[in-house]
Order: C-alpha cells, then sequence, then structure tokens
C-alpha cells in the first residue's frame, strides 16, 4: 500500500484516481499513473537484489512469474557472470 486513507485503510481506487488525476495536473506531471508507482516500487526491489518472490509478495501478485515478465528488468549485464566464466576456462587451460 503506497497511499492509505487517513484511517491506514485500503483506498477507493475510483476516488484515488480522481485525486490523483487533478494533482498530476497542478504538478505538471500528467504522465504519472498509479501504476507508474507500482513500477517505481518493482524497479527498486530489482535493482536492490531482493527476490522475485519478495516482489510478488509486495505488489501483490500470487504468480512469481508475472512480477518476473511484467516488472523485473531484462538484458542487464552481469559482470560477475563474465567473471565466472573467465574463471572456468582459465582453469581449463
Amino acid at each position: 500500500m503506497i497511499f492509505p486513507s487517513s484511517a491506514g485503510t485500503w483506498r477507493d481506487p475510483d476516488n484515488f484516481n480522481a485525486r490523483w488525476g487533478k494533482a498530476r495536473t497542478e504538478l505538471g506531471v500528467p504522465d504519472i499513473t498509479s501504476h507508474s508507482f507500482r513500477k517505481s516500487v518493482a524497479t527498486l526491489i530489482d535493482e536492490g537484489g531482493l527476490s522475485a518472490r519478495k516482489g510478488a509478495d509486495q505488489l501483490g501478485h500470487a504468480r512469481v512469474s508475472e512480477t518476473q515478465d511484467v516488472y523485473m528488468a531484462r538484458g542487464r549485464v552481469h559482470p560477475e557472470i563474465a567473471d565466472m566464466l573467465y574463471q572456468a576456462l582459465k582453469n581449463d587451460e
């Protein structure tokens, strides 16, 4: 929950969207949606090295695969893998 109600409960999505629409127009960020916040949280989880399971739990996904497929980055360079492969090849010589 990113923006709980003043009572600490879930906000009504329609009520939140109406208020957020007005706020984002006033702030000059019309393209930032409530989904943008979910994506930001997922990105921080992913970049923080936390597991997809923890990400799925935080985002409320029943399937870890949904979190991985939709929210977690692809195509990153992982220098530690290159180092591991180099060491393996070097040891074979």
